[in-house]
């Protein structure tokens, strides 16, 4: 069972536009600190070695006429 309610895209929206902690109804500040861990799943993971090859290919292309 899990011990966590994953918000959806609305709640997430909701909580952005009021200023509020994603974790509870209290407002999200510079420095703010969650009382508890919690858990962040995401959908667009990159492993390590598509960022390493990423970053070691050159940044702008040259062009020639």
């Amino acid at each position: 069972a899990r011990l966590f309610r994953r918000l959806t895209s609305a709640e997430l929206l909701e909580r952005r536009r009021q200023g509020l902690c994603f974790n509870y109804d209290e407002p999200y500040t510079p420095g703010h600190v969650c009382p508890r861990l919690f858990y962040l799943e995401a959908a667009d993971y990159i492993s390590e070695d598509a960022v390493t090859a990423d970053l070691a290919a050159p940044a702008v292309a040259k062009v020639f006429d």
